[in-house]
């Protein structure tokens, strides 16, 4: 694979050695960096920060992880308990079965409930592993399951009458497959693009299949198109054109025939029409004056064929924006409940197979309370509706970027009464893929408020919440004014008085560990402490291992001169400067990461460690057996309280003593009991 570090113009680069993962010599350099870590955490570790973690772990046992979903009368729950995750189907009169438990079974990164609820196709994740196939797991305990190792990551899965379609091959190359479910008869389906490509399904009450193809690699929005077929168990569907590639589709769902799709504002297509050849116009829902300032993340159609109800929901700015309402009208002003955390939609009740449902069930976050959920019947009016408790416990600043861009932070405080009080803030940041930075419900952000400290959320350039040109200003070159975002955010914190100097830490994972790296080596005096999980450090050679290939559309293409000279601008592993007192660093890294290789940020701690002339400790805590999303179990939990430690010494912030008068975790957690109560609202 080509890379400017094959080049005769490469930049420097003193650490290559260590892209050598097994090699003795990178091995040795893990083991100091091993002892270091060990060293450090003898002297700051602070034993409070493990029991307060414990404790938020109990409180938080039977927390869903997931929407809830029900299909033929039972209803399945995706929940945290202790030390594990558990996928756990519930029947009419109580009585609950878990079907999938991680501790024995791995991490369940994907599952959904077939119509009938009969049985439920889940992923699962091993050792940090973001390994492929599907298992089938019957609802009903004591039938055997059946395994699907073709069954691609991640994969795409619909349910289709009698059969289930799913993505199979690797990541980045889908063939599509189809099983029946009451034989177990299965073949391959043509597609009606040749090449290696990737595909998403999408299917609803009917017989009708959508289809989305897009070329394997590299990741381009060239050559997206999408199909429709009516799916009655075809190996060479006959597949007619949806003419919908060139918008901007955000969000999509099917009801019996007709397909809606959010694409600036929402759509109507008569997918009947469609699949027999005939022509089909795109028909407008709703007003265009209502949306314009919105993106559209999550579609749902409830109730029967002749009446059916939308349930949209639409995120403007950092506020989200929930309405149900007719596909012929638009939501009246004032009529939808509005959220400024994450706020998730469930799939759409299925009574039987082929039938529609007219309910669905929300889950939303709370960083300072915890999650909630809610069961959403149709017709149901959300003018009425209020979150439990005492609503959320987020602000917004706006502060100004360098070339004067306003860019929002979402702010959570330990308790209402510390609002105007400074105290040791952590910031996170995203800031790319066009995806949206939400303000969740996190055990480590819980832990950090419930101390006393403050979190702020930085909604940088190129994330999603502003639409395509908020993303595209974060793209490629202008990841150097998502840097310049993150870094005002930070100074204007401590100017307002939020944080003292010295009281601001910055936690980031994945693209977000690259910002906040790219941010310390811009401004190392910003932040006391520095946390980066995954992230990419030599933005000169990110297209080598990994999914950096697929990326070259969100960061450039490295052996493009002019596109090389923008990597340089901001690539922390280059611009880190000898002689420069560092801060406290801590970079993260799990030895199965199949995004991002491992060596980014030992390449960068390396560099950092050569280069400070000041005394913070600057430590690299990897762990061989995790992946991009982390430990899990013991390893979770020492890295919690390792991070907390780490940050809260940097900062001045302990943690309080777990059980003295006053200090319990605060919010639904203080009772013990699951925040998300199931609760219908009233029609």
């Amino acid at each position: 694979m080509d890379s400017p570090a094959d080049g005769p113009h490469e930049p420097a680069d003193p650490y290559r050695w260590l892209e050598d993962a097994v090699g003795p010599r990178t091995r040795a350099w893990l083991t100091r960096q091993a002892l270091a870590l060990r060293d450090v955490r003898r002297q700051t570790d602070d034993p409070g920060w493990a029991a307060l973690l414990a404790r938020i772990d109990r409180a938080a046992h039977g927390r869903l992880l997931s929407p809830p979903a029900e299909a033929g009368g039972l209803l399945f729950r995706h929940e945290h308990q202790t030390d594990a995750e558990v996928l756990i189907v519930q029947a009419p009169d109580g009585v609950r079965h878990t079907l999938v438990d991680s501790a024995t079974s791995g991490r369940i990164a994907a599952w959904q409930p077939s119509p009938t609820g009969d049985l439920v196709a889940v992923q699962r994740h091993h050792d940090g592993y973001e390994n492929g196939g599907l298992r089938l797991i019957p609802s009903h305990p004591g039938a055997p399951g059946e395994s699907l190792a073709d069954a691609a990551p991640f994969p795409a899965v619909a349910f289709v009458g009698d059969w289930l379609l799913y993505t199979a091959g690797t990541r980045t190359q889908h063939r599509l497959a189809a099983r029946r479910l009451d034989s177990g008869a299965a073949h391959q389906v043509a597609v009606p693009v040749d090449g290696p490509v990737r595909l998403s399904l999408h299917a609803g009450w009917g017989e009708y299949l959508v289809l989305r193809i897009r070329p394997a690699a590299p990741a381009t929005p060239d050559g997206l198109t999408w199909w429709v077929t009516r799916w009655t168990g075809q190996t060479v569907p006959d597949w007619q054109p949806l003419d919908v590639g060139h918008l901007p589709v955000t969000a999509l769902a099917l009801g019996w025939s007709r397909c809606y799709l959010a694409a600036g504002r929402v759509f109507d297509i008569d997918l009947a029409r469609l699949a027999r050849g005939q022509d089909a116009p795109l028909l407008p829902v709703g007003s265009p004056d209502t949306e314009a300032a919105s993106t559209v993340s999550a579609l749902r159609v409830m109730g029967p064929e002749a009446s059916p109800r939308l349930v949209v929901l639409r995120r403007t700015g950092v506020t989200r924006r929930l309405d149900v309402h007719a596909p012929e009208g638009a939501p009246a002003p004032g009529s939808g409940f509005t959220w400024q955390a994450r706020l998730r939609l469930g799939p759409v009740t299925t009574p039987s197979a082929g039938s529609g449902g007219d309910a669905l069930w929300i889950l939303a976050d709370d960083p300072r309370q915890g999650t909630w959920s809610r069961r959403l019947a149709s017709h149901v009016d959300l003018r009425g509706f209020s979150a439990p408790g005492q609503g959320t416990s987020l602000r917004t600043l706006t502060i100004a970027s360098r070339d004067g861009t306003a860019v929002p932070v979402t702010v959570c405080d330990p308790n209402p009464h510390a609002r105007h009080r400074p105290a040791p803030t952590v910031v996170t940041v995203y800031g790319g893929f066009g995806i949206a930075l939400e303000p969740t419900w996190d055990p480590l952000i819980a832990a950090w408020l419930h101390a006393g400290g403050r979190v702020a959320w930085v909604h940088t350039r190129g994330g999603g919440e502003f639409g395509p040109a908020w993303a595209a200003a974060g793209r490629g070159t202008g990841k150097n004014a998502v840097v310049d975002d993150l870094c005002a955010a930070a100074a204007t914190l401590t100017e307002r008085g939020e944080a003292e100097p010295g009281q601001l830490a910055v936690l980031a994972a994945s693209n977000g560990g690259l910002i906040a790296a790219a941010a310390l080596t811009r401004t190392p005096s910003l932040f006391a402490a520095v946390v980066c999980a995954a992230p990419l450090a030599d933005m000169t050679r990110y297209t080598v291992g990994g999914l950096g290939d697929l990326w070259r559309e969100e960061y450039g293409n490295p052996t493009d001169p002019a596109d090389l000279r923008g990597l340089l601008a901001y690539s922390p592993y280059h611009q880190v400067k000898e002689g420069t007192p560092y801060p406290a660093i801590l970079l993260v890294t799990g030895g199965n990461d199949e995004r991002v290789p491992a060596w980014h940020a030992w390449k960068l701690c390396a560099a950092l460690q050569g280069a400070t002339t000041g005394s913070a400790p600057i430590l690299l805590d990897h762990h061989d057996s995790s992946g991009h999303y982390g430990r899990s179990g013991n390893a979770a939990r020492r890295l919690g309280a390792g991070t907390l430690g780490f940050m809260g010494a940097a900062t001045g912030l302990r943690p309080r003593i777990v059980g003295a008068a006053g200090h319990e975790p605060p919010g639904e957690l203080r009772r013990g009991e699951p925040p998300d109560t199931p609760t219908e609202i009233a029609l």
